[in-house]
């Protein structure tokens, strides 16, 4: 990936004007984007809550007709939300453009980030007709698991804040996740692409899994390929000390020793009280099921701040 983008970087926000799509939009004013970037503001008219059981075509010509003034009400009040969303973020250099879509949530989420090509997608955690029943809504899992673009999950609950917004009071702090795979390179690859601020603070993180056994001549064996695995680790950390330094000088690299992977990137993000996890997983393929590796997305239901799913996009 190259560090140099032929176009701005397109980054579509969905929001339904809840706390959490706010919050959201609250967190970009700390997220590295270039300063040419395009932020597309999506709100969805969900069709389960205020559709029509019928067709438009089947309805009667007086239903159509109402109906079609409830669509238009609608729309009106969705597009008074984003000029409320623009108005709340100010003035951040961003290309602004809204857009309001009737359907399914995270079907149009999907749609319009594929069709209008973008390079992040970004929401909250809950929203846009989720319940909070699960730690990530169904809109957001949905959109994560299925995109073919990165994508941020505001968790808007762990700055601890009391004016009810997501802005912070300290220096971004970015926990990165690494490994030997290709979609880890990406992952640090994408956040070197990123302009960060000179404060910005980056963890490095390498978990070696630790299994235990009680065969000697097992164990001997285990010891050796546990070693090779600390020398990629090693090798992956070093890489991203080469790239990413000379973008902020707060950077630490650690290898953590742990029998669950997603356990301990949750329990270090924690630890340092980072506020955001940037993972790579793999990316979208010929069949479009359980796409989202069971690494990231236990991580993603579990971590204590936000996270950044980072796939490559096809043709990339």
């Amino acid at each position: 990936m190259s560090n140099d983008r032929d176009r701005p970087m397109k980054l579509l926000l969905a929001t339904d004007g809840s706390e959490c799509a706010r919050r959201a939009l609250d967190f970009l004013h700390h997220f590295p984007f270039p300063s040419d970037s395009e932020l597309i503001l999506l709100t969805v008219i969900d069709k389960d809550l205020y559709g029509s059981r019928k067709s438009e075509e089947s309805l009667s010509e007086e239903h159509r007709e109402s109906w079609l003034k409830t669509k238009e009400i609608l729309a009106s009040d969705a597009e008074k939300l984003l000029e409320t969303e623009v108005d709340r973020f100010g003035d951040a250099g961003l290309h602004w453009s809204t857009r309001v879509c009737y359907g399914q949530p995270a079907e149009e989420v999907l749609k319009v980030s594929e069709e209008l090509d973008v390079d992040l997608i970004v929401m909250g955690n809950h929203g846009l007709g989720d319940m909070k029943r699960f730690l990530l809504g169904s809109t957001s899992d949905r959109v994560m698991q299925y995109a073919a673009c990165p994508v941020l999950i505001v968790r808007p609950d762990h700055t601890g804040n009391t004016d009810d917004t997501m802005l912070l009071d300290h220096p971004l702090h970015i926990l990165l996740a690494c490994d030997d795979s290709r979609h880890a390179r990406y992952a640090a690859e994408f956040c070197a692409s990123l302009p960060m601020a000179g404060e910005t603070e980056v963890t490095a993180l390498s978990v070696l899994p630790l299994v235990t056994l009680y065969r000697q001549d097992v164990t001997q064996q285990l010891e050796w390929m546990w070693k090779e695995k600390r020398k990629v680790a090693e090798s992956g950390l070093a890489w991203v000390t080469e790239n990413l330094d000379w973008k902020t000088p707060h950077l630490r690299t650690l290898i953590k020793e742990h029998p669950d992977v997603s356990e301990a990137i949750v329990d270090v993000a924690d630890e340092f009280d980072a506020d955001m996890i940037v993972i790579g997983d793999k990316g979208t393929g010929a069949i479009k099921r359980f796409l989202l590796g069971s690494i990231t997305r236990r991580i993603a239901h579990h971590a204590p701040c936000s996270v950044l799913v980072v796939r490559q996009k096809p043709g990339q």
